[in-house]
């Protein structure tokens, strides 16, 4: 039998995926797959904005999840019935790995096929609606691009990415390299471009609206220094009157959509639920105790002085002069 016919175009890092070092060293290697996704713009959990704060360290250190836990556990499983399904053979690979001639681009690689210029990439999900397709037309985009990512890396011409949905459904879908040749130079150039702009020099890119994004500009700029002088933004105008366009927008919605919460709660009067077709409303009553710390304050301040904690949250305010 033929051995692996895998091209070395890269090298190994030393690093093993979710160990100690992975977890302080990933960051500042170069970018992996789904970081590739995030600066391209087409994964839906991350954005350039913050992989660039992740790669220059500056965010908090991402905890190893449980859904991170048991993907990498269940990946034996997915490359056993991978194996199973079509007859070949696969060897797992152990390091990160990075690209010889982009050094910027790393890989964490579950699997080579043994007798093949090609790589196993195993997946896991609950929700079968995701992740039932048939071919490489149906894979969603930030997938995509991972495989892409990876075989630019080690140099393989296919990747077979096998998902398996939890009792329900397991399918593999072959993705050529020759298929996606403008795809791939493409992406190396905008890896290229993030790498080279943005991380080395520290420039941030602009920022998204997503959570995670909020989150870490909060961290970088915790507090407001009150001492100094006001910041012109003339040069953020064309921000500013959306911003203006997008609040007046989202208080006419705002009264729409109340007025409209408000004709179906007469409708339901004093009933819980309501339902029509693929629609359900419910209004029920729901109890929540509080503390009423005025009144603790007036009784009892000595205990409230002990266990009263301040806290301090930077407020974003935009309004108008006129």
């Amino acid at each position: 039998m033929k051995g692996n016919t895998t091209k070395k175009t890269y090298v190994s890092t030393g690093v093993k995926y979710l160990s100690p070092q992975w977890e302080t060293e990933r960051h500042k290697l170069g970018i992996g797959g789904s970081e590739a996704a995030a600066i391209a713009g087409l994964n839906p959990y991350s954005s350039a904005f913050t992989v660039y704060w992740d790669k220059l360290g500056k965010s908090e250190s991402i905890e190893i999840s449980e859904a991170m836990r048991q993907g990498s556990d269940l990946e034996e499983y997915v490359a056993k019935r991978f194996c199973e399904a079509t007859g070949k053979k696969v060897r797992k690979c152990e390091y990160m790995l990075q690209s010889a001639e982009h050094p910027f681009m790393i890989a964490d690689v579950d699997r080579f096929v043994v007798g093949e210029n090609a790589i196993l990439e195993c997946k896991t999900s609950r929700n079968a609606s995701n992740y039932s397709y048939e071919d490489a037309n149906n894979i969603p985009a930030y997938q995509l691009v991972q495989c892409l990512h990876y075989m630019s890396v080690v140099g393989a011409e296919k990747a077979y990415l096998a998902t398996l949905v939890f009792g329900k459904d397991f399918n593999i879908v072959e993705i050529k390299a020759s298929d996606y040749k403008d795809d791939i130079a493409s992406l190396i150039q905008i890896e290229k471009r993030f790498w080279e702009e943005n991380v080395l020099k520290e420039i941030p890119p602009q920022p998204d609206g997503s959570e995670r994004s909020t989150e870490i500009i909060s961290e970088q700029f915790p507090s407001a220094n009150n001492e100094l002088p006001p910041v012109d933004l003339m040069g953020y105008s064309p921000q500013l009157h959306r911003l203006s366009e997008l609040k007046k927008q989202i208080a006419e919605l705002t009264d729409e959509k109340t007025g409209i919460e408000n004709t179906l709660k007469t409708a339901l009067g004093e009933a819980p639920v309501g339902e029509y077709g693929d629609f359900r409303i419910t209004w029920k009553n729901r109890e929540s105790t509080r503390l009423d710390s005025k009144a603790l304050k007036a009784d009892m301040p000595d205990v409230y002085a002990k266990y009263a904690k301040t806290s301090s949250v930077r407020t974003f305010l935009f309004t108008e002069k006129n």
